[in-house]
């Protein structure tokens, strides 16, 4: 279960496949959705899209559910300043002081995955299937940070699209983890993948942070996907992986 995975040094990742869940199931987790989340999921064009935003809303409410020891219907939330969610506080009339520490969240997709970050500290996560048919280098090229363009084009031909994806999975989840996005700058910060399999973050003088209080990890965790999770903790990353069938099962993955 998610609650004895999550931990102090720990990040719980829950993984839902779109296609092991059935139409007929995610139609059922409408109940556990509030009425903008209906409105919302009503506005995909696709019955495909429809599906996946369905799926992503179950493992949410079902997993901070779960660790909340309170029914997914209830679960609420609440946007911050930049516009990230978070967990709703149960009583306003408690001072911050007062009140129980909320986990952090954080919700992927990309293609047939959901993926969903759970922590005791801010966490932003990443997924991304590798074969879009996007000119990856041109983006890279234009948008990345000064010492990631030269490292990645450094890099044999063969080598350079995956590697786009190890840098780009690793920006989206450090913006997330901010609670911030795109409006941080692709080129104002960077990373290094060293061969020892520690990742270096860099930042330019317009970005207000310490390097050294994030802990990354990036993955590919099966053929075709990359993953990648930041976490703003002084501990070592340690993500435990499950695939989860909302409100039915949870299967320990070994990545």
């Amino acid at each position: 279960m998610i609650k004895h995975h999550v931990q102090n040094d720990s990040v719980w990742v829950g993984l839902s496949r779109c296609s092991s869940i059935t139409h007929k199931q995610s139609e059922s987790y409408t109940r556990l959705l509030s009425s903008a989340e209906l409105a919302r999921n009503q506005r995909y064009r696709f019955a495909r899209d429809r599906h996946r935003d369905l799926v992503a809303r179950a493992l949410l409410r079902s997993s901070l559910g779960r660790l909340l020891d309170t029914r997914p219907e209830d679960v609420e939330f609440e946007m911050g300043a930049k516009g990230k969610p978070h967990l709703k506080p149960k009583s306003e009339s408690l001072c911050a002081a007062d009140q129980p520490a909320l986990p952090f969240f954080n919700l992927s997709h990309s293609a047939d995955w959901v993926i969903l970050a759970v922590a005791k500290f801010p966490v932003g996560i990443d997924v991304e299937f590798t074969q879009r048919k996007n000119n990856v280098l041109a983006i890279a090229r234009n948008y990345f940070f000064g010492a990631e363009v030269e490292q990645l084009f450094a890099l044999p031909f063969d080598r350079q699209r995956e590697r786009f994806f190890d840098y780009w999975t690793l920006k989206e989840a450090y913006m997330k983890a901010r609670g911030e996005g795109i409006a941080l700058g692709l080129s104002n910060f960077g990373f290094q993948l060293c061969e020892s399999g520690q990742i270096d973050l860099y930042l330019s003088s317009s970005i207000d942070d310490t390097p050294a209080d994030w802990k990354f990890s990036c993955l590919t965790p099966e053929l075709d996907y990359r993953l990648s999770i930041a976490a703003k903790t002084p501990a070592d990353l340690r993500p435990i992986f499950q695939e989860v069938i909302p409100l039915v099962s949870h299967t320990d993955l070994d990545w």
